[in-house]
Formats: structure tokens, sequence, C-alpha cells
């Protein structure tokens, strides 16, 4: 754990961990990522298997961890997990090992202990039972946003969500290459104040590289108009 009780998630955002971080189920404020400890509150380094590498199976969600997936590894038994899964359950699943949470055993707490066993939901899409903390079906492989059951109405509207932002970022990208041409300028920035500056939100959950675009291009819009009217003023 860092000394200023601070650490920087994969998306740039610094968060301040809590005093007792320890077997929590802590998520970046920014981008929602989950935020992987061990129990006594170092934070794990995630990584992505790169092509080619061996596949494994998550042990809290029973699926196989694809090259896009965020995964960390336990110091203690070496178990590979989804940093989401890892996260959620606020430890290790293997059993017996120090680093799985620790369980409050006292009368006076009515929290429900986070497990990866026995709890079990049906997945929306394809109607099969799976892990109740599973972030993706091992059936049909639908990807969910939430441990939280989920409807049918839950999954077009993550859909939705999901094709928004994949739309957004297509525009950004789209602005960040016009704009570097110059004369477009004054349009380019019209579009970008129009489409970016209200979504600015979501552009925040596409990223770090399509925000720094998305600036840039009206950056590089308002330079380049400027630059027009001086130069039609002075000539």
């Amino acid at each position: 754990m860092s000394s200023t009780g601070i650490i920087t998630c994969e998306c740039g955002a610094k968060v301040r961990l809590p005093a007792d971080a320890s077997s929590r189920t802590l998520r970046c404020p920014r981008c929602k990522a989950g935020i992987a400890l061990t129990v006594d509150a170092r934070v794990l380094a995630s990584t992505q298997l790169k092509a080619g590498d061996p596949g494994a199976i998550c042990p809290i969600c029973q699926t196989t961890v694809g090259g896009d997936d965020f995964v960390v590894a336990c110091p203690q038994c070496h178990q590979l997990h989804h940093r989401e899964c890892w996260s959620e359950v606020g430890g290790c699943s293997t059993y017996g090992c120090t680093q799985a949470p620790a369980i409050d055993k006292s009368a006076n707490t009515s929290a429900q202990p986070l497990s990866a066993w026995g709890d079990e939901k049906t997945c929306p899409a394809c109607g099969e039972t799976i892990k109740a903390i599973a972030l993706r079906c091992r059936y049909c492989g639908t990807d969910f946003d939430s441990v939280d059951p989920m409807t049918v109405k839950d999954l077009v509207r993550q859909a939705t969500k999901e094709q928004s932002l994949s739309k957004l970022k297509t525009i950004t990208v789209v602005l960040f290459v016009v704009s570097l041409l110059g004369l477009p300028a004054p349009l380019t920035g019209l579009v970008g104040a129009c489409v970016l500056l209200p979504q600015r939100k979501d552009l925040q959950k596409c990223g770090p590289l399509f925000q720094v675009m998305g600036y840039a291009a009206l950056g590089l819009s308002a330079v380049y108009s400027l630059l027009m009217v001086l130069f039609l003023i002075f000539s």
C-alpha cells in the first residue's frame, strides 16, 4: 500500500484508500473498475494476457480469462483471478489461502460475507444457472457490468450503453483526425463542442486515450480557427 494511501487506477485517476481497506470491495470512482487488494491492504498489479499466452479459468466466476480481461495473481498461491472477481469477493477464492477474505463471525454484524461458493443466479441471455458473482456467463459468453442479478431489460440497457460508448469513441477519433487537417477547423470545433462537451462524463468512461483525443481535437480546432480569423483580418 502507498505510504500516502493513494493509488493510481489504470484510467489515471487518483484513488484514496480508506484506513481499513483490507478484504474490501473497492472501485475507482471514475471508471468504476475494481481495485484488487491483499488482506494487508496492498494493491495487486493487474495485467492482461497477451496473444499466445496460455489461458486460465478464473476460480471465482469459472470462466476463461480472455485477452481483454485484467487479471491479478494471488501473492500466496499464485492463482490467477479476474481483477473484477477478486475485487468483488475481497480476496483469493482458494480455500485455506492466507489471502482469502476474512469472515466476520461476530454476533453484532448483519453483513453477509462475499463468497464464491454456493450462490447462483440465472443468465438473462441464455437462461443457464451461473455463479452469483460471475461477471461473464460461462455458457454464452455474455458479459455483465454488475454481479447483481440482471433481467433481459437490464441486459438490453447495458448493450445500448456499450453501443453508445462505442459510437462516441468512433466520433472522437474522427474529430481528432479531421482536426489535424486545419482547414475544416471551424466545423470540427462546432461539431466537437456540440457532441463531446455534453457527453464529457461518457467520454471519461471511454478511457484516458479518448479523452486526450477529444480535448485535443477541440483545442486544435480553436487554434486553427483563430489563425484563420487573424489571416482574414490582416490579409
